[in-house]
């Protein structure tokens, strides 16, 4: 699943276990992960001397999902709510691959053909989860009517693409339910990253007499929702909170997600935010605003490294013809680009965050052993303390080419973003930036409801959008969303060079030529300034004292609550 608004994310993990046969917490002995401050299972377990304890309850304060429709979500929002509500094959936790409903899996010789035992599971309703239900998902995610942006995913599947494309049936694709508990899975090609994409962007199984008939309602509601993960939604009031209750169905409630509720909270005001988890309103803050990070620093955690990116997308073709023939200027973006001081502004609005000006983050390995990509391979791009004198240079040259005499001859440019107070100050000062390095004030900020700025987004009905993006699990998967026709390039941008490079990467094998190729790539997106990365990720939270376990993915996405304890 790409995460679009908020994303938060192979090669690059070094710690990540893909054995095959590994079970994902077998018994009532096994222990939690120690990284993130878990309990041990057995804590969670029956004292045959003592009473029952107290169910645990948890309130947060969070993002509220887009859609818990599982064809069409494409948020990190989204994706936190999933990874309560479903189960898929594997779960992503403590920075490993665990064994879910898959049991075991066995890899063909000529690593093409996946073959998954599922484990004896059902639905919160009883009914058994079974292989047909993995491959029917699959079916929704790549069918060309159902337009889901998570169709991407399954490009390396034989037949998949074509399908996707109108070009072939569902029958030609390699996903085959042999039996109720066999999933066969075909691929073109050897992906040594496929499992861990089946973890980080999982396909959850669905059930299609219940799809078809819910239609266009299909995860709107509670009642229009079925779930095989540890949680059911109970409740869920939009733009307010959600309700998680635990799924005694759950194939291993007995020894993990040990709290009984699980309640949600939006709250966009961060004074508001702060004061409830002062009072003890909430038990945990899963952002906390750079205004409060001082005050909340003996209660923090930040998670940073493979989150994603913040950056700013510039829409060539424009919202009217005069803003589309200034923005498809290739010096009127770098005269942007470079006028932007990205360190004094992430120093000043969100500290706990890291300014940057390339796409691909230090996360993933570069062809020595000892090095990273992004060590080995540098690219050319904007200063972080920007370049007051270059931007200059940049927009008198496209001034000169546009044949405009001065900037306050340029047409009006819509800038969008979604309506978040933090997103409100982040895109006035790179608005104010402009208008004082480079004379720039015909530059209007429009904020919309989530869903509205995601339909924008995906409309192209921006000339700029701030936007954030996954850090993509290998480098060819960030590059990808890219291409012409890539999930986060909706026909904004195209280049023939670019794209022969990201297919020629997806299958060179030789370690060094991928790197190079790879860099080659990442300097054809940078230079031309249609990408404007602005800055890293990091996620900053803050739990109460007598909170244990409270953990958000880094890679993928997801509220890892497997192990958390509230023992108030």
């Amino acid at each position: 699943m790409k995460k679009i608004l908020a994303a938060l994310l192979a090669g690059c993990m070094a710690a990540v276990s893909l054995a095959a046969c590994n079970t994902y917490t077998d018994n009532s002995s096994s222990s939690a992960p120690s990284s993130q401050g878990g309990s041990s299972s057995e804590n969670s377990g029956s004292e045959s001397s003592s009473a029952p304890a107290e169910p645990m309850s948890f309130t947060f304060i969070g993002g509220n999902p887009v859609t818990l429709n599982p064809i069409l979500s494409q948020s990190t929002d989204d994706g936190n709510s999933f990874y309560l509500l479903q189960s898929s094959l594997f779960r992503y936790y403590d920075d490993q691959v665990q064994n879910e409903l898959c049991e075991s899996y066995d890899i063909s010789d000529d690593e093409l053909t996946y073959t998954f035992h599922l484990r004896d599971a059902v639905w919160s309703d009883g009914e058994p989860i079974t292989a047909e239900q993995f491959a029917y998902a699959i079916q929704c995610y790549t069918s060309p009517d159902m337009g889901s942006p998570a169709a991407s995913n399954f490009d390396n599947v034989v037949g998949a693409i074509d399908f996707n494309e109108g070009n072939g049936s569902w029958e030609e694709v390699g996903v085959k339910a042999l039996d109720e508990k066999t999933l066969e899975i075909t691929l073109i090609q050897p992906e040594q990253s496929f499992i861990l994409g089946m973890a980080t962007s999982p396909p959850y199984p669905l059930r299609q007499d219940f799809v078809e008939a819910q239609g266009e309602k299909l995860g709107s509601s509670p009642e229009a929702m079925q779930f095989s993960g540890p949680y059911v939604l109970d409740d869920w009031k939009l733009d307010s909170s959600l309700t998680f209750k635990k799924n005694e169905n759950y194939w291993n409630a007995e020894n993990a997600f040990p709290v009984e509720t699980i309640t949600l909270l939006k709250v966009d005001d961060a004074n508001t935010s702060y004061s409830m988890f002062e009072s003890g309103e909430v038990d945990a803050l899963a952002g906390v605003s750079a205004q409060y990070y001082d005050a909340l620093k003996e209660y923090v955690t930040t998670q940073s490294g493979g989150e994603g990116l913040m950056y700013l997308w510039i829409n060539q073709n424009g919202l009217t013809s005069e803003s589309s023939r200034v923005l498809a200027n290739n010096n009127f973006r770098l005269a942007l680009n470079y006028a932007l001081d990205r360190e004094s502004t992430i120093a000043a609005l969100s500290p706990t965050q890291i300014p940057y000006s390339r796409l691909l983050q230090p996360i993933y390995p570069g062809s020595s052993a000892d090095k990273i990509y992004t060590e080995e391979y540098p690219v050319e791009s904007a200063p972080l303390g920007g370049d007051a004198e270059k931007a200059k240079e940049y927009l008198a040259k496209a001034l000169e080419e546009l044949e405009i005499s001065d900037v306050s001859e340029l047409p009006q440019i819509t800038f969008v973003t979604w309506d978040a107070d933090r997103q409100k100050v982040f895109c006035e000062s790179l608005i104010d930036q402009w208008k004082q390095v480079l004379g720039i004030t015909s530059i209007q900020l429009n904020q919309y409801p989530i869903g509205t700025a995601i339909g924008n987004y995906m409309t192209n009905q921006y000339d700029i959008f701030a936007i954030s993006i996954s850090a993509g699990i290998t480098p060819v998967s960030c590059l990808e969303n890219f291409v012409t026709g890539g999930d986060y390039n909706t026909g904004i941008w195209a280049s023939e060079e670019y794209d022969a490079l990201v297919k020629q990467i997806k299958t060179e094998k030789d370690d060094a030529k991928r790197c190079e190729m790879i860099q080659q790539a990442e300097q054809i997106l940078v230079s031309d300034s249609s990408v404007v990365p602005f800055y890293a990720l990091s996620t900053t939270y803050a739990t109460q004292p007598y909170v244990k376990g409270f953990g958000i993915g880094t890679l993928g996405s997801g509220f890892q609550f497997d192990h958390l304890t509230v023992e108030k």
